[in-house]
C-alpha cells in the first residue's frame, strides 16, 4: 500500500537507546510490550517511561527502520500512534506489576508534569520560603532551580539578604542536577508544605481581618482595635492601617470625594491614579470643576512610567488622609447597604 507524503523523518541513528525502545513498545500489542518490560530493571523503565514522553510524532519509515522485520509484520496492526505524556502516565502502569507500578509511577508523574509548579503556587512565597530555609543551602538552591522562575522569584524575595545571596550564587553554579536528586528534592518539598499546612490552606488573616473591621461601625471598629493592642500594639496599627485600601476610595460619596480632594496634594493625586480602575477616576473627575477635570487628566495622560512603589506610596499617602478624616467625621464609606462614619 502507497504511503502518502511525509515530512523528512529523523535519522533513527540520531535517536537514543531508551528513544528506540520506547518506539518499540508503544507500537508493539500490550501483551507483547508487557513481557518486553518484565524482564527491565527499575531505572530501565524509568528511562522508557521518560523517552515515551518525549516522544511527539514518529514517522513511518522511522519505525520500520527502529522495529524491523518485526514491526513491518505487524505493520497494519500496530502502527497507530500512540504517544506523549498520556500514554507513559496511562498506559505504562498496565504494562508492569502493581509493586513496580507505584514506585515507577510516583517518579515520572512528577517529571513529566508540572506537580511541584502547581504545588508551590498554592502556598504564599513566605510559607515556602521559610519551609525552604530549614533547608541546606544546595536544596534550597536545587528547590528553587525546579520551582518554576515566577515561583522561584517570589519566594527567594522572601529570603534574607545574606542568605538570598548564597542560594542564588548557588543556583548560578549548578549545571545538571542528578535525576535521583531532583525527585529526592521535590518529593521532600512536597511533604513538608503538606506538613507546614497540616492539610489546609493559606489564608491571608491581617488582609481579612482588616475588611471585615472595616465594614463595622466606628465604635465598633475602635473598640476592636484598642483591645487588640492591649496585647498585640504593631498588629492593632497593621489592621487599622489596612482598613481602608485605595480602591475602596469609589465608595466615597460626592460630598466626602470633594472633602478627599481639597486634602491632597495634586501631584500625589496625579501619580495614585495612574493605572488606577476607571470607576475611580470618574468618580474624581466628577467632583472637580471641568477645567480643573481636564487639567488633571491631561496630567495623568502626559505622566511617564513611575516606579510601583512609588505609585503604591501615594495611594498610601491618600488612604492615610482619609483615615485621619475618619477622626474628624468629615468622610463617608459605604459598604452595600451599610454606611459608616470614617
Amino acid at each position: 500500500m502507497p504511503s502518502p507524503a511525509k515530512a523528512p523523518t529523523p535519522d533513527p541513528l540520531a535517536l537514543t537507546g531508551p528513544q528506540r525502545a520506547a518506539i518499540l513498545i508503544m507500537y508493539l500489542e500490550r501483551p507483547v510490550a508487557k513481557e518486553v518490560l518484565r524482564h527491565m530493571n527499575d531505572e530501565e523503565l524509568e528511562k522508557i517511561g521518560e523517552a515515551m514522553a518525549e516522544v511527539e510524532s514518529v514517522q513511518p519509515q522511522t519505525i520500520e527502520d527502529v522495529v524491523g522485520d518485526f514491526l513491518r509484520d505487524m505493520y497494519d496492526a500496530c502502527l497507530v500512534p500512540r504517544t506523549g505524556p498520556e500514554y507513559a502516565l496511562d498506559v505504562l502502569p498496565e504494562l508492569v506489576d502493581s509493586t513496580r507500578r507505584i514506585r515507577l509511577m510516583s517518579k515520572l508523574r512528577r517529571r513529566l508534569s508540572n506537580h511541584l509548579e502547581v504545588e508551590v503556587a498554592r502556598h504564599t512565597p513566605r510559607t515556602v520560603a521559610a519551609v525552604l530555609l530549614d533547608e541546606h543551602p544546595q536544596t534550597q538552591a536545587v528547590a528553587l532551580l525546579l520551582m518554576g522562575e515566577d515561583n522561584a522569584a517570589m519566594v527567594l524575595g522572601q529570603f534574607p539578604e545574606g542568605a538570598r545571596n548564597d542560594v542564588a550564587l548557588r543556583m548560578a553554579r549548578i549545571e545538571r542536577v542528578p535525576s535521583q536528586l531532583a525527585d529526592k528534592v521535590e518529593e521532600s518539598l512536597i511533604n513538608a508544605l503538606e506538613d507546614h499546612s497540616g492539610g489546609g490552606f493559606d489564608m491571608p488573616g491581617v488582609d481579612r481581618t482588616a475588611k471585615i473591621l472595616g465594614r463595622l461601625s466606628g465604635d465598633d471598629q475602635q473598640a476592636v482595635l484598642d483591645g487588640i493592642a492591649e496585647g498585640e500594639p504593631e498588629l492593632s496599627e497593621t489592621l487599622r492601617r489596612r482598613m481602608v485600601v485605595f480602591d475602596d476610595l469609589v465608595r466615597l460619596d460626592d460630598r466626602s470625594m470633594q472633602t478627599l480632594l481639597k486634602s491632597i496634594e495634586r501631584d500625589k493625586l496625579v501619580i495614585a491614579l495612574r493605572g488606577a480602575a476607571d470607576e475611580l477616576l470618574a468618580l474624581v473627575l466628577k467632583n472637580m470643576s471641568s477645567r480643573a477635570a481636564q487639567d488633571l487628566s491631561e496630567e495623568i495622560e502626559v505622566l511617564g512610567p513611575k516606579p510601583k512603589q512609588v505609585v503604591e506610596q501615594a495611594r498610601e499617602e491618600i488612604v492615610q488622609t482619609v483615615l485621619h478624616l475618619r477622626e474628624e467625621g468629615a468622610v463617608i464609606l459605604s459598604f452595600g447597604d451599610a454606611s459608616e462614619m470614617l
